[in-house]
């Protein structure tokens, strides 16, 4: 007998392609800010709010979405939108040129629980109402959960006013997912048993450990998600007609760490350090007109993170290009600036202790003899861009003003390291030490 069977997924799926695909917390914010660009956003920002209860939220004026596209889109794992038309049509772009896609696989929504567990997902496209939905990606941790038995709630709404009004039997629709419902007998009876199993093995694995119905069950309950939270984002002042904003509660100690209230001990010094690392120079701060570098551009896309007390905010990572661009780091003592193109050849111009050394002409560096350069058809390399610049690190053997060593010497700090632009915008991990597969920094 031939037998045809249908493949069975566990909820776990979920977490394994989401936050156990994403290296840490700034990496899945730089992911998210990624889909943000692919849905034709100008601007995404991150926004973290000091409260008791710390809430942070990513908001864009991207495309947004309606009810049906997050229903056939977004809650479609694996979704890709380059087999999708809708994303070249003129009023998805705004005006914008278009896009070369940059989100993961179709699965970089899922990295939002690296932000925190429980979302709250509100989204809007031009001339269609609101659509939000509530997810606690926790839920997706349980092993005894079959995917199908997880339930969504979603709804639609015209008024931003109408939100806070629905968001209590958003939040009992969730719960939901723990308790099981009346309606559904069934359904009731396999979450039970899959929880009652969950449960039973987390604490025979550690007796102290809290059962994880019960603590998403209360962190669902207590959760607080304000009109004040949304206030930064410009479509829900009115400001744009189309974005999406994505808000969080109980959220990740990398996000914390970034709050005035924190304590500021060795360890919040260095998740800052490597937050900042990570979001600043999103965009490639290089890019001005007339430079020569092949595949350089401005991608048009504008980026901050601010954090909130009371009603005072403060910018800890933003679009700065006044401090660091190409025009400062001209200024440095010594400058190597041009393209290597597919055979392995630099052309271009060398700076060297303040002197531009062969000025109407450049200069031309080949790689070594014995060097075979790949020419498969997946294994290639250039035309790319190269664009080094840097200063004598000693007092002494440097030319620079004080004024300017010391200027440089503080940019540095912030910002030196090996960095990567595609399309305009940063890619990671390059550029931080930790990640320095090819000993570039050493």
């Amino acid at each position: 007998m031939i037998e045809t069977l249908a493949f069975r997924t566990h909820a776990r799926t979920v977490d394994h392609l989401g936050r156990e695909q994403i290296a840490d917390c700034p990496t899945a914010i730089s992911e998210l800010w990624k889909n943000a660009y692919d849905a034709y956003a100008r601007n995404v920002a991150l926004h973290i709010f000091d409260d008791p209860e710390p809430v942070a939220a990513i908001f864009d004026d991207g495309h947004g979405m309606n009810y049906e596209d997050f229903i056939n889109r977004w809650l479609v794992v694996g979704t890709d939108s380059k087999y999708n038309k809708n994303t070249s049509d003129d009023d998805d772009r705004d005006g914008l040129a278009r896009r070369t896609k940059q989100g993961q696989k179709g699965i970089g929504r899922l990295s939002s629980a690296n932000i925190g567990p429980l979302l709250l997902i509100v989204s809007k496209r031009k001339n269609s109402g609101f659509v939000a939905a509530l997810i606690d990606w926790r839920i997706f941790e349980n092993p005894y959960l079959v995917l199908s038995d997880i339930e969504v709630p979603v709804t639609q709404f015209s008024d931003r006013s109408e939100l806070f009004k629905l968001l209590p039997r958003l939040f009992d629709r969730l719960t939901d997912n723990v308790w099981g419902s009346p309606a559904d007998e069934r359904r009731a009876d396999r979450l039970k048993l899959a929880w009652e199993t969950y449960d039973k093995v987390i604490l025979e694995a550690d007796q102290t450990a809290e059962k994880p119905s019960e603590l998403i069950a209360r962190t669902i309950i207590n959760a607080r998600f304000e009109e004040r939270h949304f206030h930064p984002w410009s479509v829900w002042r009115g400001e744009k007609e189309h974005g999406t904003a994505l808000v969080v509660s109980d959220i990740n100690y990398d996000l914390r760490a970034q709050l005035p209230s924190i304590q500021l001990d060795a360890n919040v010094k260095i998740i800052r350090q490597a937050f900042f690392a990570t979001l600043s120079a999103f965009t490639d701060p290089y890019v001005e007109a007339g430079t020569s570098e092949f595949n350089a551009f401005d991608p048009d896309f504008a980026y901050e993170v601010r954090t909130w007390v009371n009603d005072v905010s403060l910018a800890i990572v933003e679009d700065d290009r006044e401090s660091l661009n190409r025009s400062v780091t001209d200024e440095m003592e010594h400058v190597l600036s041009g393209n290597i193109d597919e055979e392995g050849v630099f052309r271009g111009q060398v700076k060297a202790f303040g002197e531009w050394r062969k000025l109407g002409s450049d200069y031309e560096i080949y790689p070594p003899k014995d060097l075979t350069i790949p020419k498969g058809p997946t294994t290639f390399i250039g035309p790319f861009g190269l664009h080094i610049a840097t200063f004598e690190q000693t007092r002494v053997n440097s030319t620079l003003s004080d004024a300017d060593f010391t200027r440089f010497d503080g940019l540095a700090k912030q910002h030196s390291g090996f960095l990567i632009f595609r399309n305009g915008l940063r890619v990671l991990p390059y550029g931080r030490e930790v990640n320095d597969f090819f000993e570039i920094e050493k």
